[in-house]
C-alpha cells in the first residue's frame, strides 16, 4: 500500500517545468499576478537531531531541552518538520517560493550560516544555494523566489556575506528590480532580455507574500534565467 511519503515521491518530477508551459497571454503579466507555490520552513526536511535548540526560542524550551532531551527533543522534532521532500524535489513538484530562515550558530567561531526552525540544519545555506542553481541551469525558463528570513545570530558582517555568497552563486541568474513580467524573466521564450545585468537584492515587500512577516530585516533573493538568450 502507498503511503503519503511514496506518493509525495512519485508526483514530485511531474511540475518541474510548469512555467515553461504557461499559456502565452499570461507571458505578460507581472510576476506578483501569479500565484506561485511556495513551501513552508523548506529546509526543515535536513534538521539535525543532534544540534543545541536556537538561540531564538524561549528559555523555558531550553531548559526543558536540557533536563528532560528524551521526552522533549522528539516533540520539538515533531513539530519542527514541515516537509519530507529535499529542495531539489520540491522544485521539481513545481514549489517556486523558497522558504529560507537562516542563522549562525551561537559561539560558533566560523562564517558558517545554516537553516533553523528551532534547531538547526545538518547542511550549510551555500550548499543549498548550489543546489538551487544546478536546478535552474537544467530549468532555464523557470523563475524561483529565494525569501531569507529570520537571520538569527547574523550580524552586519555575516548578513554581508550572505548577500555575497547570493551574489557570487547566483550572478546574473538574479533578476533585476525592475523585471517584473514572466517574459521578462524568461526570455528563452524566443525573446531577448534586455542590457541591465546587475545582480539585485531587494526588501521583501516587494514580494506579495500571504505568510506572516515577523522580521524587518526579511529580504527576498528572485532568481531565474532572467538573461539567457
Amino acid at each position: 500500500m502507498e503511503g503519503p511519503l511514496q506518493t509525495s515521491l512519485h508526483v514530485c518530477h511531474e511540475n518541474g517545468q510548469w512555467m515553461s508551459e504557461l499559456p502565452e497571454k499570461l507571458w505578460d503579466i507581472p510576476l506578483y499576478n501569479l500565484a506561485l507555490p511556495g513551501s513552508h520552513d523548506t529546509m526543515t526536511y535536513c534538521l539535525d537531531k543532534n544540534s543545541a535548540v536556537s538561540g531564538n526560542e524561549s528559555k523555558l524550551v531550553e531548559l526543558l531541552n536540557k533536563f528532560m532531551p528524551c521526552i522533549v527533543r522528539p516533540i520539538i522534532m515533531k513539530w519542527s518538520i514541515t516537509q519530507v521532500l529535499t529542495v531539489t524535489e520540491q522544485l521539481e513538484a513545481g514549489v517556486r517560493y523558497l522558504d529560507f530562515r537562516i542563522a549562525h550558530k551561537a559561539n560558533d567561531p566560523s562564517m558558517n550560516l545554516y537553516f533553523v526552525h528551532m534547531v538547526y540544519t545538518t547542511v550549510v545555506v551555500q550548499d543549498i544555494l548550489w543546489e538551487v542553481l544546478k536546478w535552474l541551469e537544467a530549468h532555464p525558463q523557470e523563475v524561483v523566489i529565494l525569501a531569507c528570513r529570520n537571520f538569527d545570530g547574523l550580524n552586519k558582517k555575516l548578513h554581508c556575506h550572505l548577500i555575497a555568497c547570493i551574489k557570487e552563486i547566483f550572478q546574473c541568474k538574479l533578476c533585476p528590480r525592475n523585471k517584473e513580467n514572466v517574459s521578462e524573466l524568461c526570455p528563452s521564450r524566443g525573446r531577448t532580455g534586455s542590457g541591465d545585468r546587475r545582480c539585485q537584492v531587494f526588501p521583501s515587500s516587494r514580494i506579495v507574500s500571504r505568510g506572516p512577516v515577523t522580521s524587518t530585516a526579511d529580504l527576498a533573493i528572485s532568481a531565474g534565467d532572467a538573461f539567457a538568450g
